[in-house]
């Protein structure tokens, strides 16, 4: 994650007010919505990542977010796939009824910071 996407990902929950539970993301009503639909006015870390950053880089921080996610804590990963298995522990973490907004923003703030060009998935060879 590099510093300027930590910043926009913390000012976009603006403290608290657009983070959301149990949905990738909720309108003004708490009905569950899409993500990208322009009546969103909360999000999930996955939801806001995806959002913020579109679905390629959003993918490639699923992973680094969840290998900082509460060190040492041993997570089981069940399709054993590169994408979904970080984006669905990370899923799992912000629902967890314990989870507070206090605790996704220290976890994001954790993440070591990468100071060279932003990484994607599957862009290796585009040219």
């Amino acid at each position: 994650m590099m510093a300027e996407e930590r910043e926009q990902l913390v000012r976009f929950f603006d403290e608290g007010r657009c983070w959301c539970q149990h949905a990738e993301a909720r309108n003004a009503s708490g009905d569950p919505v899409q993500y990208d639909d322009p009546d969103a006015t909360a999000w999930d870390l996955t939801g806001a990542l995806c959002r913020l950053f579109g679905w390629q880089r959003a993918t490639v921080l699923f992973g680094q977010i969840e290998r900082h996610l509460e060190p040492g804590k041993h997570r089981m990963h069940y399709l054993r796939d590169e994408i979904v298995d970080p984006m669905c522990v990370l899923q799992q973490f912000n629902d967890r009824d314990e989870t507070a907004f206090a605790d996704i923003i220290e976890q994001v703030q954790s993440i070591p910071l990468w100071r060279g060009a932003p990484k994607t998935v599957g862009m290796e060879n585009a040219g």
